[in-house]
């Protein structure tokens, strides 16, 4: 799975959520410079994460575009770390195994001896 990060100068902390909770590759452009309008998406990217603060409107367009018309989603978000991660869980939502979910019945367990 690659993800494209749009948008963004400081973008280590969305790498890292997105690195260790679903073990992709990461791209990110900037989209500072000028030809940023006329890049074309990788063909592996199978998401989008647009970081609305920090990009400019024609851009935000262009990728917009050929987000749909190739049929990858899209997730718009500003610079914070927990929406795009409550975002992510809207999309690929975590099974009941999960190490949060068993990490909260040990919580729950350890209550009960207290």
């Amino acid at each position: 799975m690659t993800v494209l990060i749009v948008g963004g100068d400081y973008v280590t902390s969305f790498k890292q959520l997105i690195a260790t909770q679903h073990n992709a590759r990461i791209e990110h452009w900037s989209g500072r410079a000028k030809g940023f309008n006329k890049r074309q998406l990788p063909h592996e990217t199978q998401l989008i994460i647009v970081i609305c603060d920090l990009i400019n409107h024609n851009f935000a367009n262009s990728i917009k575009d050929q987000a749909n018309r190739n049929g990858i989603p899209l997730v718009y978000c500003h610079r914070s770390v927990n929406e795009l991660r409550r975002k992510l869980k809207d999309i690929y939502p975590t099974d009941k195994g999960s190490c949060c979910n068993s990490f909260c019945e040990q919580r729950n367990l350890t209550r009960k001896y207290h």
